[in-house]
């Protein structure tokens, strides 16, 4: 089903030239204007004494500051601002078999982060904060579905780090469900094959991160069969299956999880909250202006 679903590419739902025309499409006919405003004149946002960003709700994120002391590598301490979003998000797609060819409901989403502004991305990526609708918009798409689903019809269902340099224990849901009933294909969403997405992939900015990171969860050898046709692969592509099969290993998965159990045992990384307004090293300005932090990352806040 699965392997099936990467090797098909042609005589597909939508044809890779309509998926990029589609994606092009979005990104010329939707306008958006970005500009920087003090953060003092955002509805709802505040700073406390120590500077820390927040939201009137007590929900979505705040950006913090944290002191981190460890004994890893030449570094031994230092203080940076953080984001702290003590939820677990949805990173979830939706997929549906068409003619023994399984499908994945993929949505041209915008993010105002992004280089083009709209790029292919989940099914469904939400915080707990936006799908609760705390910003008083409306709910996602699709939500009812990853909600609901049974155990039966769940393909991936992991909890995934964020990135931790940015995120302070941040966690998502990375979940791939199949379904049977008939699902309506909005605006916004067109259904591909694994192998499409792989090939829409090789494009700058056109696949966004989030769904590259569920996919990544899938172990295609556990889905090989003696039905499916391998002939198709590229020697490159025959060369990946076989190492995901061997048993032939430079080490062990015990080796290797020894390995990691010994490094987390070696060292500590301990993490203190810390004022935003004392760190060292970040330049701050009074909130009544436009104000900038800056180190190796850049705050508009």
């Amino acid at each position: 089903m699965v392997i099936r679903s990467l090797l098909t590419i042609q005589g597909t739902l939508h044809s890779l030239d309509e998926i990029r025309l589609w994606i092009e499409n979005r990104n010329r006919s939707i306008h958006v204007s970005i500009s920087p405003v003090p953060f003092s004149s955002l509805d709802h946002w505040s700073q406390d004494e120590d500077g820390t960003l927040r939201h009137s709700s007590g929900r979505f994120f705040s950006i913090e500051g944290i002191r981190v002391e460890t004994d890893y590598g030449s570094l031994s301490s230092w203080t940076q601002p953080i984001i702290n979003q003590p939820e677990v998000g949805y990173l979830g797609i939706l997929t549906k078999e068409f003619n023994g060819v399984l499908y994945f409901l993929m949505q041209a989403k915008i993010e105002p982060g992004n280089v083009n502004c709209v790029q292919i991305s989940p099914t469904l990526q939400a915080t707990k904060s936006n799908y609760s609708q705390i910003h008083k918009g409306k709910q996602p798409l699709y939500l009812d579905y990853f909600v609901n689903a049974s155990p039966d019809q769940i393909i991936l269902d992991q909890l995934q780090s964020e990135q931790g340099a940015r995120f302070l224990r941040k966690r998502n849901r990375n979940i791939i469900i199949k379904v049977e009933e008939d699902v309506e294909e909005h605006d916004d969403f067109r259904w591909m094959t694994l192998g499409q997405i792989k090939e829409l992939m090789r494009y700058d900015n056109m696949v966004n991160m989030d769904t590259r990171t569920v996919l990544s969860g899938l172990k295609i050898s556990d889905y090989l069969s003696l039905a499916d046709d391998m002939s198709r692969l590229s020697v490159f592509g025959k060369d990946l299956l076989l190492s995901s099969v061997t048993n032939h290993c430079h080490s062990t998965i015990s080796e290797h999880l020894s390995w990691l159990s010994s490094l987390k045992s070696r060292y500590d990384l301990k993490v203190h909250p810390f004022p935003l307004r004392k760190m060292t090293d970040w330049r701050y300005w009074p909130v009544k202006y436009p104000v900038r932090m800056e180190n190796t990352l850049k705050w508009l806040v």
